[in-house]
């Protein structure tokens, strides 16, 4: 299935609402690409992948805190 015919912000918002970042920022990809001049698409996109990046961040220090080294 093309996912570029069907790429919506609304099918994002699912996604993200199901915990799959990565999905929705793939979504906001597509649109942006589609509407390159839409600055909602870019500015979400932008918004997502800094979320995504600060999770990564807080992911790996909650599994060293959950580590007993004590």
């Amino acid at each position: 299935m093309d996912t570029l015919n069907i790429a919506s912000p609304t099918l994002a918002d699912i996604y993200l609402q199901q915990g799959h970042v990565e999905a929705a920022i793939d979504i906001y990809e597509k649109l942006v690409r589609k509407e390159p001049d839409n600055d909602i698409f870019r500015k979400r996109l932008a918004a997502l992948k800094k979320e995504l990046k600060a999770k990564g961040k807080t992911a790996g220090f909650k599994k060293v805190l959950k580590t007993k080294i004590w």
